[in-house]
């Protein structure tokens, strides 16, 4: 196996990879060098695991190449990647009854041949694996009948006998105590600094990642939105953007790498709010509002809605009053008249991203009507972008509202701050 000595450990170059016709990833570029230590974040369903399968050769790129060593994966035969890569799976899972010490050794199984029979060099590297990890006492015990962190530092065993010359870990010590988190970490570090073994890290815990990584990867929808040292990619408003939530970094006064944390300490001291906040939407478009808005403490209206619109459907399993038009309809002077009166009872009204066409531009009047009646306008923007009116009605309208006071917002997250600042605080 020809593999160039100054070639990075890992090369993506515009990566678009899936799952049959559903791509997950898209033109990720990327490279990790041998000896560095990187850990991939990001939020749930966001291609972090996807990834890490692409990067093993269980994924083939539907477009872009991915290197190992500077060799093309894809041109790497089974064998020759077992011995490049040992992987830590979220979840080991053993269809036969196989002890500990049998699991391990199948990590030697590369190294050795498919056919060949352990020696002492193999039964060496499987048993220095498991004094490692701390399994070397459950080597006789069922693979099966051990517990969900047992398991996991069993696994992690197999990979450490394999002696590759990168380890890909995908959420691996997630089920691990306190403890033997600890000591695998300070395992995968030795290895990394003593060794120059690269490690891939898939992991949640961004404290963790931004204590122990070289370097991150944030990944957001598919797309490498950041690559950094902890410090250039934890920022908070790049956080709470692809987090989804209000977000807080310091710096650790004993180590000086990032801190990240939530807000829910003052919200928890803050008193729950009873103001109303009236939702445009449609479409699915209000869904995630409804739900943001009532963890938060608001009270919630909407309308007007057709009826089994996705919106109206979500309203009415979240006990949201709601006024309804019949389907298909465009909204009618009743409809109207019974929204109108639903803003006048609330204290803001917020307009989602929601399609306007000639049935329901009408809502934007409920904006305007709140607005001169003084009440705070916050406006998902671009509406423009949502017009399907024939003569750009909702646009021109959207521009009244912002010239009569209405904010912007792009996000939900940004809306939360915006409803923090001026609804929330109001009440303090």
């Amino acid at each position: 196996m020809n593999l160039s000595m100054n070639a990075p450990a890992l090369a993506f170059r515009s990566v678009t990879a899936g799952y049959k016709s559903r791509p997950v990833l898209d033109g990720v570029d990327f490279t990790i060098a041998e000896g560095e230590f990187v850990s991939i974040i990001g939020p749930n369903g966001s291609g972090k695991s996807t990834l890490l399968r692409t990067a093993t050769g269980l994924i083939r790129p539907t477009r872009g190449s991915v290197g190992l060593f500077g060799r093309e994966i894809s041109s790497l035969k089974p064998r020759e990647r077992a011995s490049l890569i040992g992987v830590v799976p979220q979840k080991l899972e053993s269809p036969m009854a196989f002890t500990v010490a049998e699991i391990v050794m199948i990590g030697r199984s590369g190294p050795r041949g498919r056919w060949g029979i352990p020696d002492s060099r193999d039964h060496d590297s499987a048993e220095r694996a498991m004094i490692y990890t701390n399994v070397l006492d459950l080597k006789d015990r069922l693979f099966n009948e051990l517990s969900a962190g047992e398991q996991q530092r069993a696994a992690l065993a197999m990979a450490l006998a394999q002696e590759p010359r990168i380890i890909m870990l995908d959420e691996s010590i997630a089920h691990l105590d306190i403890n033997h988190s600890q000591e695998v970490l300070r395992i995968l570090m030795k290895l990394n600094r003593e060794e120059k073994i690269t490690v891939l890290l898939v992991s949640h815990d961004l404290n963790l990642a931004a204590q122990i990584a070289d370097r991150l990867l944030m990944v957001d929808a598919g797309k490498l939105v950041s690559n950094g040292s902890p410090g250039e990619v934890m920022q908070e408003e790049l956080l709470s953007r692809v987090y989804g939530c209000e977000l807080r970094v310091r710096k650790d006064p004993y180590g000086g790498h990032p801190v990240v944390t939530g807000t829910l300490d003052a919200i928890l001291r803050r008193a729950t709010s009873r103001q109303c906040l009236h939702v445009i939407g449609g479409g699915g478009s209000g869904i995630e509002l409804f739900r943001r808005l009532l963890i938060e403490g608001f009270q919630v209206t909407s309308g007007v809605l057709n009826r089994l619109d996705s919106d109206a459907e979500a309203a009415r399993a979240l006990d949201i009053p709601c006024v309804l038009e019949q389907p298909f309809s465009a909204i009618g002077a009743d409809s109207f008249e019974a929204a109108r009166l639903m803003v006048a009872g609330a204290d803001g009204l917020v307009v989602g991203p929601v399609p306007f066409g000639p049935g329901n531009v009408v809502n934007l009047e409920l904006a305007a009507e709140a607005l001169k009646a003084g009440k705070p306008v916050w406006m998902a923007a671009d509406i423009a972008r949502r017009d399907y009116t024939l003569d750009h009605a909702a646009a021109r309208m959207a521009e009244q509202l912002k010239s009569g006071g209405a904010v912007e917002w792009r996000g939900i997250q940004e809306l939360m701050a915006l409803l923090q600042h001026d609804v929330i605080n109001r009440q303090a």
